[in-house]
């Protein structure tokens, strides 16, 4: 620490010594021009340039809230489809750039279409839980789920097709 370097400490599961939580913390304690941070017990000199980083080589690791909070988390877990998708943005954005440009768009309309799918299915299961007596007689949660049934026609159409445009893309 009072070098300046950098310390890497692997293999963490779900929890830190809880001696790391000064530093963690950065509970620095300045006197004069010297700055110090008590670990343990003991008290050492501490340099600005120092940075710890943990490693851990759990695939999910469930992390308690008050180490989230004192860290930064990345995630470094990469998928064969994913670095797919990452390399194929690459050659798209260099090679063809308004083929990229329809391909973000196409996701984007994907991911609304999908939200707007799982909005209508919600809105139609709060109606049938809300909904009083013989199903068949109310006729309000039939327009719903008449209007719900039509919509979701719409939505499978436009994911089918998003679906075949992706295929062509790439």
């Amino acid at each position: 620490m009072d070098e300046g370097k950098t310390l890497i400490i692997e293999g963490i599961e779900n929890e830190v010594d809880p001696m790391l939580d000064p530093v963690l913390e950065k509970q620095i304690q300045t006197r004069g021009k010297n700055k110090f941070i008590d670990v343990g017990g003991s008290q050492f000199d501490y340099n600005a340039n120092f940075q710890m980083f943990l490693t851990c080589r759990l695939p999910n690791p469930s992390f308690s809230p008050e180490l989230s909070a004192k860290t930064t988390i990345i995630d470094f877990t990469v998928t064969q489809r994913g670095l797919e998708q990452q390399l194929l943005g690459r050659v798209l954005s260099k090679e063809q750039k308004s083929l990229e440009d329809s391909l973000n768009n196409l996701l984007a309309d994907v991911n609304f279409n999908k939200k707007d799918l799982q909005r209508l299915e919600k809105n139609l299961l709060e109606r049938l839980t809300q909904s009083k007596g013989n199903l068949l007689d109310d006729t309000e949660l039939m327009d719903v789920l008449n209007l719900t049934k039509t919509q979701s026609k719409d939505v499978s159409i436009k994911l089918a097709d998003a679906e075949i445009k992706t295929k062509e893309i790439n």
